[in-house]
């Protein structure tokens, strides 16, 4: 212990007598380990920590799919099969999500529901923490109304009062029995990929299935695989049942239709996981260039310390001891530079979350804790060996007696291959990682150039809800839209406002099957994706009618039934005709609606996403059933201003609770945010990937004049003899810049091998870019020389201002 206290003392001694090489030593060492810890962070906040369920790997999350859906919902005929016919899954759950009006505590407040049947607890394995959940017989139809409320609603709203539970809320001015409270952590495997959080859990309360409503799929549903049942196994016995489905139900199903069993870790992680492993692999390439950089500083140092090692050397020390207090040295340099790390890792992380990626699940809540802490130290016990152990074994095996020797000139060559060989390294580091920014850039550039279909500048968007218990026909519900609708027209400011049943790039709508006037083709599945909008909608989003008319307050429930749509579906389901004034059918029932406008393509699952036939019916028009069901309750509404639309989030407010002083409103954000959040998860892979390429440029460059800057100095005599005997100072200039150029370009040859290999790590990361485009390698080979020429510059210049005999006098 001792002998180590000593080392440690030593090197500190040693280190603050250099503070230039300390400096830059422990800011090199920073950057690296930082770097790596904020993105192990995340990792291990968003990855590694497990989902809140109990045996999580358990959990599946269960969706159907059919030609030209990969992931869709189920019907309640077929949920029930499930339930009653896979051997292999328990607890089998139907759920979906809802919003209310909370009122009795000040304003209106908007809440999000999860409505789900009772197994869905037993299926996530969760437990209140106070209270308890519904059970079987509260999950019926006409059972007594309970809930159970998030344990931020009940902090945010009830004071975190525990006598809540037993008493009475009022949703949508209907009476429920609070019954327990439920974990903040506790979120639906679906609920991740979206800003809102669930803040109230009720019955689904479904009824015996319909046998005619197979085709009706609005269901999600997830469940548990059986003890010791495996993932494959149970995915058989389900493809099983949807093979009946087929069998028996030929007219409703395509040949395509199956359900798939997604766990839950993959349906969360599933976008994310294969991002985050490369971006740990590429801040991993970072460490490892500022490692090079700090062991060829040790080199250059150890060099220059060869008379003071023979010293120890000839007193008695040993080769292992003194490879041991070079090693303490390079603990202790690391040491240090992982504390300075994680203070720059936590400023990334909270840039991290200040940029709120909607795309990472968890990013809220990721932070330095023990086990980061432990990387962190781990990594720099590994950091620490690995820059210090070449130079340390090195020293210890050089020939010191040269060095006792009065005027003796040292020879340094023995480690220029190995320095050499770290910038080589270094720089083709920085190539893979410099195509890896560039590829991201130029994809999000060109994800950025996609027409949207819309103009999101000036556009506020917020939901409304119309409550059951309050409007239970069409009529009443139409007539407080329009009320809405003319209030927020009348708002000063306020150009033109529209409602709609999903908003683009923020919600995922389904497909109606068609039948089309006069159409004699085979083909039983015609669809095309279905809104219902209010007039004004079109305006306020800015989408471009290309044809005939948009709907005005004139299409009511007594005219002519009309739709709108949009350009895909005019090419498809009437290609090289006009399809104004034809007419088709939503469905195998109901009236025949006249297609009186076309409208422009609107990019509605994603910028990166094919544009889908789509239509538009009228609020005023659309029921669920006959002419007196019930119309759309809830809606998005789209409000064009002529300045910033934040403004009249008041005034909003203000026209809904006019038209219903019970409502509330929620999801309020601009158009331009909507947009932000569906393009978050390519944004942050081109930010995190430009800022590790310019740090791998950054060191590469300090490494490659780091090592000419060396060679001037120990070539100081050899330039002197050059221009002695008649060297001019450009040819001095051309050798040293030539020499970082020859380690420029071994490290760019082989950077852009490693690109090349690594090519598919980041294809599907792009967007309308190749992995392997040429310009781009190009113009990071010619980028990256011309870079590491520039750093040679600076030492070739000091090169050519030698003075010949200053050099030689030495001698």
């Amino acid at each position: 212990m001792t002998t180590v206290l000593q080392d440690l003392r030593y090197s500190w001694r040693a280190l603050v007598k250099q503070p230039g090489f300390a400096l830059v030593a422990l800011l090199t060492l920073a950057l690296g380990i930082g770097a790596n810890t904020a993105i192990f962070g995340i990792v291990n906040g968003v990855l590694l920590r497990p989902l809140p369920y109990d045996n999580p790997d358990r959990v599946v999350v269960m969706w159907s799919h059919w030609k030209n859906w990969n992931k869709t919902w189920l019907s309640e005929p077929e949920l029930a099969d499930y339930q009653q016919q896979s051997r292999t899954l328990e607890h089998v759950a139907g759920f979906q999500t809802e919003s209310f009006n909370l009122t009795g505590n000040g304003d209106p407040l908007r809440v999000r529901a999860v409505q789900a049947q009772a197994g869905i607890f037993a299926a996530l394995g969760v437990k209140p923490i106070a209270g308890r959940v519904f059970s079987e017989s509260e999950d019926r139809p006409g059972a007594a109304n309970v809930v159970l409320l998030s344990e931020g609603l009940w902090r945010s709203s009830f004071g975190a009062d525990p006598s809540i539970v037993g008493q009475t809320i009022q949703l949508d001015a209907t009476p429920y029995q609070v019954i327990g409270i439920l974990p903040r952590a506790l979120r639906l495997p679906t609920d991740y990929a979206t800003r809102v959080t669930s803040d109230l859990w009720m019955p689904l309360a479904l009824g015996p299935a319909d046998p005619q409503s197979r085709g009706s799929h609005g269901l999600n549903a997830l469940a548990r695989l059986k003890a010791g049942v495996p993932l494959a196994q149970a995915q058989a016995d389900i493809d099983t049942i949807t093979r009946n489905f087929r069998r028996d139900y030929s007219t409703q199903y395509d040949p395509e239709f199956g359900l798939t069993l997604v766990p839950a870790a993959t349906e969360v992680f599933g976008d994310v996981r294969p991002a985050l492993l490369l971006l740990l692999l590429a801040v991993g390439a970072v460490l490892l260039i500022a490692c090079a950089n700090v062991a060829n500083l040790l080199l250059a140092r150890s060099e220059a310390r060869q008379k003071e090692l023979a010293i120890r050397a000839v007193l008695g020390a040993g080769r292992h001891r003194i490879v041991r207090q070079l090693l303490t040295e390079s603990m202790l340099l690391a040491t240090l530079g992982a504390v300075l790390g994680v203070g720059l890792a936590y400023a990334l992380l909270h840039m991290l979350v200040a940029l709120d990626p909607l795309r990472i699940p968890r990013v809220q809540d990721v932070a330095i804790d023990v086990r980061v802490l432990g990387f962190t130290a781990a990594l720099a016990c590994a950091t620490g060996v690995l820059f210090g152990i070449l130079p340390a074994m090195h020293a210890a095996r050089a020939d010191l007696q040269p060095a006792l020797k009065e005027g003796g000139r040292d020879s340094h060559a023995s480690t220029g291959w190995l320095r050499h060989a770290f910038v080589v390294g270094e720089v083709a580091a920085a190539v893979a990682l410099v195509v890896a920014a560039l590829l991201l850039t130029q994809s999000f550039a060109r994800l950025l150039a996609v027409d949207a279909g819309f103009n999101a500048t000036h556009v506020l968007t917020f939901r409304t809800s119309l409550p059951s218990t309050t409007y239970r026909d069409g009529a009443s519900m139409v007539k407080t839209y329009v009320e809405i609708g003319r209030r927020l027209r009348q708002t000063p400011g306020v150009e033109a406002a529209g409602a709609v049943t999903g908003l683009p790039l923020s919600t995922v709508r389904g497909d109606w099957g068609i039948r089309i006037e006069g159409d004699t083709s085979t083909d039983r599945h015609r669809a095309a994706d279905w809104q219902v909008v209010t007039p004004g909608y079109f305006e306020a989003l800015g989408i471009p009618l290309r044809s005939g008319r948009l709907f005005t307050d004139a299409d009511t429930a007594d005219t002519m039934p009309v739709i709108v749509i949009n350009e895909r579906m005019a090419a498809t389901f009437w290609p090289g005709t006009n399809p104004i004034g034809r007419r088709l059918m939503m469905g195998g029932r109901g009236p025949w609606i006249t297609v009186v406008g076309i409208v422009a393509d609107v990019k509605h699952r994603g910028l990166d996403a094919p544009v889908r036939t789509e239509m538009y019916r009228p609020h005023t028009q659309f029921r669920y059933g006959a002419a007196d069901a019930p119309a759309v309750s809830s809606m998005t509404w789209t409000v064009r201003t002529t300045s910033d639309p934040t403004t009249i989030v008041g005034f909003a407010r203000a026209a809904v609770r006019a038209a219903d002083p019970t409502l509330g409103v929620s999801e309020v954000a601009s158009m331009e945010q909507v947009l932000s959040d569906s393009t978050s998860a390519r944004r942050l892979d081109m930010l995190l990937f430009a800022l590790l390429g310019g740090l791998a440029v950054a060191l590469a460059s300090v490494g490659v004049y780091g090592v000419v800057a060396f060679s001037v100095t120990e070539r100081t005599h050899e330039i002197g003899v050059r221009m002695a005997i008649g060297a001019q100072p450009g040819e001095i200039l051309r050798m040293v810049v030539g020499q970082g150029a020859r380690l420029a370009l071994g490290g760019v040859v082989l950077g852009l091998g490693v690109a090349f290999a690594a090519a598919r790590l980041v294809r599907g990361m792009l967007f309308e870019v190749s992995a392997t485009d040429p310009m781009t390698f190009v113009g990071v080979a010619i980028a990256l020389s011309i870079v590491a020429v520039a750093a040679s510059y600076i030492p070739a210049r000091r090169a050519t201002a030698v003075d010949p005999m200053i050099a030689l006098r030495g001698e």
